[in-house]
């Protein structure tokens, strides 16, 4: 009796440990930049001028989550637990990736997007070329980068893992980012623009096999988070280039 029942339960731990090596080991590969998916080039002659990038400053509210209270996850009866940030990058998603701060996170996306923009000779990122000589600024303040994270349990720790190994909700996220920009024209100290960029993502019900894969081959709050930035991304570019032509036209 003891070797059938080993026979039977032997097939079901072995597909527990294989779905939690094969999530677990997909998970590392995913981008954790915050820069959107796809393609904001614009047509026509690029600016000689050359745009410098300042890291972001960050005036955040100073909380996070406290990853130890997924121990009332063995409390009978808990649906689930609710845990808010408002710094995800030392938080339980990010932390194990060791993801850089997210201000410098939001400084490397905007380098990349102003590169890939094509209006001007040459963007250079300043947190790794402080030195270079640039004829303006952007620079950057995070207000709010926001992350609440339910996590179902559905009534105990004890089984939850079965109901993720099929695929039922594990996780789901509400994401809110906030940030104010301002271009510098550095030969006179003007702010020659500013604007904003903030909005917030709902991303209900993943399963374990869905955290793993990704969004567009982003971990999934990187993705949300991208996808703010991609909805504000066209009045910011449409704004910079504005204020830079009225410079060059003066």
């Amino acid at each position: 009796m003891s070797s059938q029942k080993k026979c039977l339960f032997s097939p079901a731990f072995l597909l527990v440990g294989v779905v939690f090596l094969v999530t677990g080991c997909a998970a590392p590969s995913l981008d954790l930049s915050l820069k959107p998916v796809g393609s904001f080039a614009v047509k026509g002659t690029a600016a000689p001028i050359v745009i410098g990038v300042d890291e972001f400053i960050d005036q955040r509210p100073l909380t996070r989550g406290d990853d130890n209270q997924k121990w009332r996850g063995f409390i009978p009866g808990v649906l689930w637990i609710e845990i808010s940030t408002d710094m995800p990058e030392i938080y339980t998603p990010f932390s194990p990736f060791n993801s850089p701060a997210l201000t410098r996170n939001l400084s490397e996306s905007f380098a990349g997007i102003l590169s890939d923009y094509g209006m001007t000779e040459q963007v250079v990122l300043l947190s790794s070329d402080p030195y270079r000589q640039v004829d303006y600024r952007l620079e950057g303040v995070l207000l709010r980068s926001q992350v609440v994270e339910r996590c179902y349990y559905y009534g105990s720790f004890m089984y939850a893992w079965l109901t993720r190994v099929f695929g039922l909700p594990y996780v789901s996220y509400e994401i809110e980012l906030s940030l104010q920009l301002r271009l510098r024209d550095l030969a006179t100290n003007r702010i020659v623009w500013q604007g904003s960029i903030e909005g917030h993502r709902s991303d209900r019900y993943h399963s374990v096999y869905n955290l793993s894969a990704g969004r567009n081959g982003k971990h999934l709050i990187a993705a949300d988070f991208a996808d703010i930035l991609a909805d504000g991304l066209p009045e910011v570019l449409v704004g910079i280039r504005g204020a830079l032509s009225g410079e060059i036209s003066h």
